[in-house]
């Protein structure tokens, strides 16, 4: 090796000591001195979110009242978009925008754009089937509900935040949400790697069939159109444990379209509207004179067809003086002044006493967001004046919703007590099923108190309310108008017009609410809520298996015969 070449050959060897010098000097650097600041900027933890799906909603069958589906974001990152001009042109007419909005979008430059907010999976799946590069498809959740409109006010809605308003939706909010998880996950291949697993929102199993549901819809509809009603609610309960078994209201709304609707049609006329509910009341109002021993089935009174209570005159409705009355008398012919009499006799202790423990002037409980407390102003309350003692009696100057007036008549179907009405039979969580257990929240008369009533109910649609008849059943019952009142003033030709009778009366299985908005036909419930009450009947104890009175009037004398009873 001559000198030129062990010159080259220590410039080598020291080139690669100097590098080698520079590599463990930097690695010394980073390990020792400044480990600890690249350790603090490496990215191996993420936190990773899981979202729980919401519950879905069936009838008592099984049927899908609501689900779950999903609107669509499309987004693009105009840097990644080739041909922009002909994506813009194939994209224009189907997310229905301006070629030249698109086209502007996909020439900016920033990184990510929104092309459309919110649509349909058919418009999602159309942009998906060109296979753009650069656009961005990512999926909204929202509730679906394969029903329509049907059951709106009972079923409320979600927004688009997944917050649910109104109805079970609100009222089931937690339970149906279910509960998001969320960790920070080391994603280094060498650790242990971990799962996020949400808590899935719980299914809901009402008391409601649809069957009988689109039954009791479509009688609304016919008896709005049929009396020119502005609006109308009907409910359907068992009013031995509280289930309801159909209720409506109209007008309705679609669910899914929630934010197209004015926000007032959006509350409950069920739970949330109030209204004065007329000669209804008297049931209430016998039921409690009869119970605190005021008076007996057979009392007499002298009606002179006038009575004035705190300065206020009472008159029958029909101007009528029919002289000594009995009570059943006054109740078939819905005398106001025997009802103002019957308040007077008892005095305003015992009579809003009772009012009370018949559940005015609170919330019935009902498992519905949304629900109004009524109005029921109290002796010694800055509003109520001593005249309400009589109106009150029939059914003004107070105010409930029709779920509160239909639970507390539910007393006089059940031997004296009101169930707390319900609507969810059973939810189902991903460990458990939890079902509802009928609960009694009040028990304001007596069983014979509520019999002795019944039976006056009996004979008062009998004798004067033929058009609620339902042939071979034995029905109970009370007719209602009740004048309207805006700004402190009874309106002069607005009136609403209801019904709410019980059957078999003497072994109730339902009770059932009519009430009529506005009725254009007759100013009357007799004439326009008590005919709606005798169709849907006629149909309801098919759908709900009621057999007629002589049916099972025979099956229980053969049933006792059979026992060897006399």
């Amino acid at each position: 090796m001559n000198s030129e070449q062990q010159r080259r050959l220590w410039f080598i060897v020291g080139g690669i000591v100097f590098v080698t010098v520079i590599v463990l000097g930097r690695l010394v650097a980073f390990q020792v001195f400044q480990g600890q600041e690249w350790a603090d900027k490496a990215i191996d933890e993420v936190l990773v979110v899981a979202r729980p799906e919401r519950g879905m909603i069936f009838d008592r069958n099984g049927a899908v009242l609501v689900a779950n589906t999903a609107d669509y974001q499309i987004g693009a990152s105009p840097r990644l978009v080739s041909e922009k001009p002909q994506v813009a042109t194939a994209l224009a007419p189907i997310l229905q925008t301006p070629r030249f909005e698109i086209l502007s979008d996909l020439e900016s430059d920033a990184p990510y754009v929104l092309l459309a907010q919110r649509v349909s999976e058919d418009v999602a799946e159309a942009v998906r089937s060109f296979d753009f590069d650069g656009i961005q498809l990512d999926p909204l959740p929202r509730r679906f509900y394969p029903q329509g409109d049907m059951m709106c006010h009972t079923l409320g809605y979600v927004d688009f935040d997944g917050n649910g308003t109104f109805g079970l939706e609100g009222y089931y909010q937690q339970e149906l949400a279910g509960q998001a998880a969320s960790a920070t996950v080391n994603i280094s291949p060498l650790a242990e790697q971990q799962g996020v697993i949400a808590r899935e929102g719980a299914d809901l199993v009402l008391t409601i069939d649809r069957t009988v549901q689109f039954t009791v819809e479509r009688h609304l509809q016919r008896a709005m159109q049929e009396h020119g009603a502005s609006g109308g609610v009907i409910i359907v309960m068992n009013p031995r444990t509280g289930a309801i078994l159909a209720m409506a209201a109209s007008p309705c709304f679609s669910p899914d379209r929630y934010y197209e609707v004015d926000e007032e049609l959006l509350r409950s006329p069920i739970i949330g509207t109030l209204y004065e509910p007329g000669s209804v009341m008297k049931l209430v109002t016998m039921a409690a004179a009869l119970d605190s021993g005021t008076v007996t089935p057979q009392t007499t009174y002298y009606d002179a067809g006038v009575i004035e209570v705190g300065g206020h005159k009472t008159y029958n409705w029909d101007r009528s003086a029919p002289g000594t009355v009995d009570m059943t008398t006054l109740l078939a012919r819905s005398l106001n002044v025997g009802a103002a009499t019957l308040a007077t006799w008892m005095g305003p202790d015992t009579f809003y006493a009772y009012l009370q423990k018949f559940g005015f002037g609170r919330p019935t409980g009902i498992d519905l967001m949304g629900e109004a407390r009524g109005l029921m102003p109290l002796p010694g309350d800055e509003l109520w004046t001593e005249s309400f003692l009589a109106t009150n009696s029939y059914g003004q100057g107070l105010a409930v919703t029709p779920l509160q007036m239909i639970t507390a008549v539910s007393a006089l179907a059940n031997d004296g007590y009101i169930m707390q009405p319900y609507i969810v039979a059973e939810i189902h969580t991903e460990e458990d099923v939890y079902t509802h257990q009928p609960s009694v929240i009040s028990h304001p008369i007596t069983a014979e108190t509520a019999r002795q009533v019944t039976a006056m109910a009996v004979t008062a649609v009998a004798r004067e309310v033929p058009q609620a008849q339902v042939p071979g059943y034995t029905i109970a019952g009370k007719t209602g108008t009740a004048q309207i009142a805006e700004n402190g003033i009874y309106l002069e030709n607005d009136v609403i017009g209801s019904f709410i009778g019980w059957l078999p009366a003497d072994n109730p299985e339902i009770i059932v609410l009519v009430k009529l908005d506005r009725p254009r036909s007759a100013p009357w419930g007799s004439l326009t809520a008590a005919p709606v009450f005798s169709d849907l009947v006629d149909e309801l104890v098919v759908l709900l298996g009621i057999p007629p009175d002589n049916v099972r009037l025979r099956a229980d004398l053969m049933a006792a015969r059979q026992n060897g009873e006399p």
